[in-house]
């Protein structure tokens, strides 16, 4: 048998990059209408990687189908709650796992993620706070070795990290947030998983209310 290597990053892929960005700072609104042709030229590709594009993210909600008829469908209060909840549901299980399984792994990558918030604070940067904060909650899974469960987070991370970003364009007082991943770490390296899961839920749900708080008060606001 004869087996196709998966292409890494396609061209569909980017293209699905460049429209949730545009989407999650309301760039492009929701209802807009979807013309495969327009985006080609916008973009620069052909008809096909945008096609790809809009099959990953109508997979992701950010784009409604009918026959074909496509729209933007846009982000709202209760996707973000959504994908909060979710991500609070693969996480914990993510954690519980590494702590049990490999704990070096993980705290040697909860430590290259907290340099690089620290770097990120201290430069102001704010996009590369967010990779770092993905970076963080990546150790997880890295930790975990749990395939099943790292498909999953890789499925819905995208979005996620949509939002995130979205809302840290203009957040410029960061240092709330990684005192509380300063705690969260401490209470991983202790080694007991009962206060870890416990701050990691309250940890996400500040994160959830921040970003909810920013998108609807920002981005979700109708344009001047």
């Amino acid at each position: 048998m004869q087996i196709t290597p998966i292409k890494q990053d396609s061209l569909g892929e980017q293209v699905a990059r460049e429209l949730r960005h545009l989407i999650a700072t309301r760039r492009v609104a929701g209802g807009t209408p979807v013309v495969e042709e327009a985006l080609a030229n916008q973009f620069g590709v052909s008809r096909g990687p945008v096609r790809d594009a809009l099959r990953i993210l109508a997979a992701e909600g950010l784009v409604t189908v009918r026959g074909r008829r496509a729209e933007i469908r846009g982000l709202t209060g209760t996707d973000i709650d959504e994908l909060f909840s979710l991500r609070h549901m693969l996480e914990s299980t993510a954690l519980g796992l590494a702590m049990d399984r490999d704990p070096e792994t993980l705290l040697a990558g909860l430590e290259a993620a907290l340099r690089r918030m620290e770097a990120a604070v201290t430069t102001g940067g704010a996009e590369a706070f967010a990779q770092a904060d993905l970076r963080f909650h990546s150790s997880f899974y890295l930790a975990a070795g749990h395939s099943r469960l790292t498909a999953i987070w890789a499925q819905y991370r995208p979005s996620i990290e949509m939002v995130l970003r979205s809302s840290r364009e203009t957040y410029q007082d960061l240092a709330p947030s990684i005192g509380s991943h300063y705690t969260l770490a401490d209470l991983i390296r202790a080694g007991d998983p009962g206060p870890a899961l416990y701050e990691l839920t309250e940890h996400l749900d500040n994160a959830r209310r921040r970003v909810r708080t920013f998108y609807e008060a920002e981005v979700a606001a109708p344009a001047s």
